[in-house]
């Protein structure tokens, strides 16, 4: 599986898009049921192509990334090849787990921060790239939010 198999949760708000879904694959209600229940695992292969389908083009057109560990906060540019990645570090003792450490560290604890910047060829396609980063902890921000802290990198 290249991504993941969408929730129930998920499937039930994109029911309307997944009945389209099944009629271009000529299934259509009756035979959708029937295939449930007499091949379960053959049904079970369409929500999984569908959900390759969904998350393919959501991971598609993620443009930021943030990730906060303990000790560092990461924001990915995912727009172009390569990807840009500017990186927060701090020392021993502080914390970045989270929004509030970030901005108690860049207020209070500033000189004992350190700040990288890269880029980084994409390896696959992007929409791999980006559930991979999704997988290592990383969650989907705006663009605001995104130059709001990348602007400290100006310079480096």
């Amino acid at each position: 599986m290249r991504f993941r198999r969408l929730s129930t949760e998920e499937l039930f708000s994109l029911e309307t898009e997944f009945k389209q879904f099944l009629v271009i694959h000529e299934l259509y209600d009756e035979e959708w049921r029937l295939l449930a229940e007499k091949e379960p695992e053959k049904a079970e292969q369409f929500i999984i192509q569908f959900s390759e389908l969904v998350l393919g083009k959501v991971y598609q057109q993620i443009s930021f990334l943030v990730h906060f560990s303990s000790t560092m906060v990461s924001f990915f540019d995912m727009r172009n090849n390569p990807l840009k990645a500017y990186h927060i570090k701090c020392s021993e003792g502080l914390s970045l787990q989270n929004e509030a450490d970030l901005q108690q560290a860049l207020s209070v604890h500033f000189n004992q921060l350190q700040f990288y910047k890269g880029e980084k060829n994409l390896q696959e396609e992007k929409a791999d790239e980006v559930f991979d980063l999704i997988k290592k902890g990383s969650e989907s921000c705006d663009e605001a939010y995104f130059l709001k802290y990348t602007q400290l990198f100006e310079g480096i």
